[in-house]
């Protein structure tokens, strides 16, 4: 009966490490049409955003009447409605239309 529980707990403990090794695939990830690449992390009244894997911005939250709008001080803007986002900076003549890219853990 000992070398049961044994068992039983070694193999929860076991289960448990495997859980923590897989990494989190945390964020939402958006292909837009002109070909950049998007990683957003939606935390409270903000959007963390990676651009195409290198370069990060924190936007904040904005009154809006259509989505949720986030904007920074150096012109980035992303409109998020639904699966869909609409991404523009300063540097771009027009804005870009992204739509959700579901990837596996």
């Amino acid at each position: 009966m000992k070398s049961m529980t044994v068992v039983v707990v070694a193999a929860a403990v076991l289960a448990l490490a495997a859980c923590s090794s897989v990494p989190r695939n945390t964020g939402t990830s958006y292909d837009c049409n002109r070909g950049t690449k998007l990683k957003v992390d939606y935390v409270g009244n903000t959007a963390i955003v990676r651009v195409n894997g290198r370069r990060s911005m924190v936007l904040k939250q904005t009154p809006s009447t259509g989505g949720a709008v986030y904007e920074n001080k150096k012109g980035a803007r992303l409109q998020r409605n639904g699966n869909e986002v609409t991404w523009n900076t300063a540097l771009r003549s027009a804005p870009e239309s992204c739509r959700t890219v579901y990837t596996p853990l």
